[in-house]
């Protein structure tokens, strides 16, 4: 059983594996703020030490995997969070130092496949050496999408079809690993993420609508967001922020729907506070 984040006496060492975007640093405050001795390993080209105001916190290039392993160990630290963004690499960039050589068998398999595929290697691989692997989620439950309306806001009637389309589309794509999230608007599937991902897919809809080769009634318009079929969340959680926000009202949708405890959303206060300045709503639903 993972050890509840509410009790201070299940606090314990933690090593915070960061990649970029403001969820590593505010976990990273949360977890101290639970009495978690928090180390982080800032991933070069995506998070920087001085992103988190922490003594304990060290940048490190993919390829140096066997320096951050020693570190862990040296440190006692057998329990890990992996969050941030961080653009799939290409293997033969890694550029191994010698004390990562030995791994690369591991990864080589890893990269045969899709991002879930790669992901669930790395997941397996620290479970090879012994470290337990939790979830953003299981560290800080309130990043991610409460149950119900961020903001004042809540979706119509008339988009419910809407969104359960869109999350049955969701449902349907993911034995593909594709399509976290969609956008449904006049009855019909207008957009689907893929690998550019979300913010992209938006601003792909948005320039459709600045052509005239779109058109969104009042009130029409939603971004439907969720997790695969199988995704592991401790790993791949879907997030949206405050720049998912602005790109929603700019392409002139009505609004966000997310699964509940399924996608990050950071400070949902603020997120909502935003989604009313821009007459969004943002919704979690289960």
């Amino acid at each position: 059983m993972n050890p509840g984040p509410e009790s201070a006496a299940a606090a314990f060492s933690l090593a915070i594996i960061a990649g970029g975007g403001e969820y590593p640093p505010r976990l990273a405050r949360l977890a101290a703020d639970r009495g978690h001795k928090v180390y982080v390993a800032a991933i070069e080209g995506a998070a920087a030490p001085a992103d988190f105001g922490l003594d304990s916190s060290h940048a490190y290039r993919l390829g140096q995997l066997g320096r951050l392993l020693n570190e862990l160990k040296r440190r006692q630290i057998a329990d890990i969070v992996m969050i941030g963004a961080l653009p799939r690499p290409s293997f033969g960039s890694l550029m191994p130092e010698p004390s990562t050589l030995k791994y690369l068998p591991h990864f080589a398999r890893a990269f045969r496949g899709g991002d879930d595929h790669l992901l669930k290697g790395v997941v397996q691989f620290f479970e090879g050496q012994g470290f337990r692997v939790h979830g953003p989620a299981e560290i800080a439950p309130e990043l991610t999408a409460p149950l119900g309306p961020l903001g004042r806001r809540k979706a119509t009637e008339a988009a419910r079809d809407a969104i359960s389309r869109g999350f049955s589309l969701l449902e349907a794509l993911s034995p593909f690993d594709v399509g976290q999230a969609a956008i449904v608007a006049d009855h019909r599937i207008v957009a689907i993420e893929a690998a550019e991902g979300t913010d992209a897919m938006i601003a792909r809809v948005a320039d459709l609508v600045a052509r005239g080769r779109l058109k969104f009634d009042k009130g029409d318009g939603v971004l439907v967001k969720a997790p695969k079929q199988g995704q592991d969340l401790r790993v791949d959680m879907p997030a949206i922020g405050p720049d998912t926000l602005r790109h929603v009202a700019g392409a002139g949708l009505s609004g966000v729907v997310l699964r509940a405890g399924n996608v990050l959303v950071g400070d949902s206060g603020r997120l909502g506070a935003l989604a009313d300045e821009l007459g969004l709503f943002v919704e979690g639903v289960p």
